[in-house]
């Protein structure tokens, strides 16, 4: 017999900060225990309620769900759904409770009242108020002898850890909560149990038997319906809508008759499509990619396998022809496995919101919800809140997390592959924290939101799943992806890009600057001028293709079209790396080795090489004669390393082979080839669509670099390190960049205006004043007003200073405006404006604004200083955060030429006895594990900014000649921290 008997109130994590009972320790427990039904009902909230179901069902423990509602008097009334109907009652109400107003204990009873009926059962022990009830069966705990009291962890042992936690919810210390926590929360044991409450077992039992409910057990699918014209079947309106964009694609844009491979592929997509029934989705998914393009948002080329179908091409869901491309329509949806579609979208990330509203009007605000995510505490967030819970010295903690090499592995296997982090974890005064990281890791900490799901159903949500308040008034489910098919509500996937909010950019700046509207698919695919600074390696910018191993790619394999250009993305990842080498040769010195020559078709686009999961489905069609559905379920288990079902597949394989004329020993052969590179394939609908991204913004490169860097600079504001790279780029463009200023550029297609963000007109690009620190929109938005009011503001110094006295320009903008040279537009240095800054602000004093500008005394003879390049240059690190007309660590670097100094840029892992040439820009210096002095020092040259760090041993000699903002000869070897180059310095070679 078990010494536990199931209990109903068990709160579990996801009442956030509130239990420690994880759903997996719960269910372990159980089994452990031989626990044969199991409660689960979280306060007001049922984020576990799904995953909780299935893990219980799994391990054949009856699950009972419910909701508890813990009221303001303390009173607990917790709601047991009998069936499907009170389940469908208790999301409605755990939706309600979740919405955006906070419900008063006399609105709960209200909303009880509203929702509940015979098909609950409703255990509280809450007194008289049976009336709000209606005939829910109740069980009332001051009638029923039971135990209704909250679990918060398992054992007794664990008291102290909750101790921790409820430390940290209420941000009180671990001797506070001592005081504060008195009571005991933990499972208690059967006999304890029964002997107070005699009746917690059968009536729990009586509990179990009267439930009967499978929250997956229906096969019913929740997707919207689209409602065509004329009341239209969906069907029939999306083979229509298809046929017109088939003409509409031959006639008007191909000028040439449809070919027949075109619409038999179109027939045995949209057969399929009739079949499964999943004309609505596409239909949908049309509609609001359609909104987008009508409304001016930028939709991107493709996404995923979606590329492969002529479907979303002819109705402009995709915009990359498949059949050109040679995309299969079984990556996407296969006949032979199906499933549902999942066809992601890109839109500018600025307005994907915009789409969202519109799904939001048009379907129902509780029939579209954004998905629910889960962040939880990894080990560094759990250390430091158990820390401070505990009062430990932060800078021991920073000293201990900076030697976590790897946040999210098992709390385990951090201990044993973590040297320093053992070594604490041993220490006395650390044990009780460390018990108490152990039990936070893993533990939900907030909810978050997808980044990209969307459900949208044809019933409202609350019937079938609890939904809460989520961003700008629109809902968001409470189970998370993993069980909303299960449920039959389908995800469609709406992504917000920073690369199309680019592209739109540019496109709204060349219309601005230049009168003309472009239209994407009207730039020319071939164009010579853009390859040719792709080739050249001028990538930086461009999507996919400006990290430091891509570009080097991008020069070897001297791209020349999109084909090339997707397979340098496909190529570029772990695994297939390592035929970069074979297939970089093979195409530049055209010689090809092919497994067997039959394949020819299939691999000499790619050059012998195996770079797509379609030429492996290609090839078991070819070879085996399997059909393509057949053929992407063998590729899928080739990935998965399917043993079992391999070995079968292989001898089919091998012998429909040999009916096709292959010998045994060649279609082994041509199996084990496959085999091997099958796992590395890349899915190339998705890397053709993306290379269209990547292409286009080097096109607007080749072609108006000025539109394109001004959009590239908006995109990294508050980055200098970027915002300085693109700088300096900028010049070699001949690209003029001008500095910020308070005279605004004059455009001769717009009205003159000071902007906030980055401007571009006739090959110049203007900084805003808001990348000086401390310059925000409102002095723009002031200073714009009085430009409006006072057309001779600009005239000179007197009337700048009299028209703005008063409005927002004092001492301390005025020296950030002197020192960025905001005020060159009147003919005097930095340095002299600075220098001059007491003069100008007693002058502007005195003036009288009772008498007209011409009668006031005037701003003149001002102390000229003389130009200081050194002076002005640090001026512009000052207040920008980065160099802008000359960097003197070029200078420095061109002076010492001597010490072959490599550019910060330029390092990679696992480099020694290098020197680089940069200046300090900051030492933080704290205590290792031997309580010894060492340091993290950041240092910056003309190219980019590293992370040193000086060992103790090396910074008990160097700690007096590191200075911030000086400059240095520094040796280093380098190394990668969550992949990115640090360093650790060796040496100071000199000081300069």
């Amino acid at each position: 017999m078990s010494n536990f008997i199931p209990l109903i109130n068990v709160r579990s994590v996801y009442n956030f900060q509130e239990s420690l009972i994880k759903i997996n320790d719960y269910i372990s427990f159980a089994k452990k225990e031989g626990l044969e039904y199991l409660f689960y009902c979280e306060n007001k909230t049922m984020y576990g309620v799904a995953e909780f179901f299935k893990k219980a069902s799994k391990e054949n423990i009856k699950p009972i769900i419910g909701l508890s509602i813990e009221l303001d008097d303390k009173k607990i009334i917790t709601l047991i759904p009998k069936n499907k109907k009170g389940y469908g009652h208790i999301c409605l109400i755990s939706s309600q409770l979740n919405d955006e107003v906070k419900l008063s204990d006399d609105k709960i009873y209200d909303l009880l009242k509203e929702c509940i009926d015979k098909n609950i059962i409703l255990v509280t022990n809450v007194d008289d108020k049976n009336d709000f009830f209606n005939d829910a069966e109740i069980l009332n705990t001051n009638e029923k002898n039971i135990f209704f009291n909250t679990v918060r962890y398992i054992s007794d042992d664990d008291k102290e850890h909750y101790r921790g936690l409820f430390a940290l919810k209420n941000g009180i210390t671990i001797n506070e909560a001592n005081d504060l926590y008195k009571i005991n929360e933990s499972y208690p044991f059967s006999d304890e149990i029964l002997e107070v409450f005699p009746e917690t077992e059968s009536v729990g039992k009586y509990i179990c038997d009267s439930v009967e409910l499978d929250i997956f057990d229906s096969n019913e699918k929740h997707m919207a319906k689209f409602i065509a014209p004329d009341n239209m079947p969906s069907f029939s309106y999306l083979k229509q809508k298809c046929l017109a964009g088939l003409n509409h694609y031959f006639r008007n844009i191909k000028n040439s008759d449809i070919p027949n491979e075109y619409i038999e592929r179109l027939n045995t997509e949209l057969n399929v499509i009739e079949k499964t029934g999943f004309a609505d989705y596409f239909l949908i998914v049309h509609d609001y990619v359609a909104y987008a393009r009508r409304n001016d948002i930028i939709v991107g080329p493709g996404r995923g396998s979606a590329a492969g179908s002529l479907v979303s091409f002819l109705l402009r869901i995709t915009t990359v022809d498949p059949i050109e491309y040679n995309l299969l329509f079984e990556r996407f949806l296969n006949p032979e496995r199906i499933t549902m579609p999942d066809i992601d979208i890109d839109f500018q990330d600025n307005r994907r919101d915009e789409v969202i509203e519109y799904l939001f009007e048009k379907y129902g605000r509780y029939n579209v919800a954004t998905i629910v995510t889960y962040q939880t505490i990894a080990f560094k967030s759990a250390f430091r809140d158990a820390c401070r819970v505990y009062q430990i010295d932060m800078e021991l903690v920073n000293l201990i997390t900076k030697s976590l090499t790897e946040d999210y592995l098992a709390f385990e296997e951090i201990l044993k592959t973590q040297k320093l982090i053992k070594e604490y974890s041993e220490k006395e005064e650390f044990i009780p924290i460390f018990k108490l990281v152990e039990k936070l890791i893993g533990c939900p900490r907030q909810t978050g939101t997808h980044a990209a799901g969307i459900i949208i159903s044809d019933v409202d949500l609350r019937t079938v799943l609890p939904i809460r308040q989520g961003l700008n008034g629109i809902y968001q489910t409470q189970f998370d992806m993993n069980y909303l098919e299960e449920i039959g509500l389908i995800k469609m996937d709406l992504l917000g890009l920073r690369n199309l909010t680019t592209i739109k950019e540019i496109l709204d700046l060349i219309k601005t600057n230049h009168k003309k509207d472009f239209s994407l698919s009207k730039i020319d695919l071939n164009d010579a001028k853009t390859f040719k600074i792709l080739r050249e390696g001028n990538t930086t910018g461009i999507f996919q293709l400006e990290s430091q191993g891509m570009t080097n790619l991008i020069i070897d394999m001297k791209v020349n079209n999109i084909n090339d250009i997707a397979a340098a993305s496909s190529l570029y990842r772990p695994g297939p790396q390592e035929m970069i080498p074979e297939y970089i040769n093979n195409k530049n010195n055209r010689r090809v080795s092919l497994v067997d020559k039959s394949l020819a078709k299939i691999l000499l686009p790619t050059y012998g090489v195996i770079v797509y999961q379609e030429q492996v489905m290609q090839i078991l069609q070819l070879v085996g004669n399997f059909s393509l559905g057949k053929a992407d379920i063998v590729r899928r288990a080739m990935g998965k390393k399917q043993i079992d079902y391999m070995i079968s597949v292989k001898d089919e394989f091998i012998s429909n082979a040999i009916k096709n004329n292959y010998s045994e020993e060649k279609a082994s052969a041509i199996w084990n080839w496959i085999e091997q590179f099958a796992k590395y394939g890349f899915n190339k609908s998705h890397a053709i669509a993306y290379s269209y991204i990547g292409y286009w913004l080097a096109w607007f490169k080749a072609h108006y670099p000025a539109e394109f860097y001004t959009a590239l600079l908006n995109g990294v504001m508050g980055n200098p390190s970027k915002t300085s790279k693109y700088i300096k780029e900028v010049k070699h463009f001949g690209i003029e960049v001008i500095k910020p200023s308070v005279k605004p550029p004059y455009n001769k297609f717009e009205k003159t205006r000071i902007k906030s963000v980055y401007t571009s007109s006739e090959n110049r690009i203007y900084m805003p004043l808001t990348l000086i620190k401390g310059i925000g929109r409102d002095f723009i938005t002031t200073l714009n007003n009085v430009v409006d009011e006072h057309e001779d503001l600009f005239n000179d110094l007197n009337s700048f200073f009299f028209y703005m006295k008063n409005k927002g320009l004092n001492e301390s903008n005025y020296t950030l405006l002197a020192k960025a040279g905001s005020f060159d537009c009147f003919g005097y240095t930095k340095s002299t404006m600075v220098a001059n800054k007491d003069f100008i602000f007693s002058a502007m004093m005195a003036f009288n604004e009772n008498l007209p500008l011409e009668k006031q005394t005037k701003i003149e003879n001002l102390f000229e200083e003389q130009l200081n390049e050194e002076m002005e240059s640090n001026y512009e690190k000052e207040v920008f955060g980065f160099y802008i007309s000359a960097n003197p660590i070029t200078k420095l670097k061109n002076e010492n030429a001597y010490f072959k100094p490599t550019d910060i840029n330029k390092l990679v892992e696992n480099m020694f006895d290098v020197n680089i040439i940069g200046q300090v820009s900051s030492i933080r210096i704290i205590k290792d594990k031997n309580q010894n002095n060492m340091a993290f020092v950041t240092v910056f040259d003309d190219t980019e900014t590293i992370d040193l760090t000086v060992f103790a041993s090396n910074f008990e000699n160097l700690q007096y000649d590191l200075v911030v903002n000086k400059n240095y000869v520094l040796k280093i070897k380098t190394q990668k921290y969550k992949n990115k180059i640090t360093g650790i310095l060796e040496n100071i070679v000199k000081p300069i």
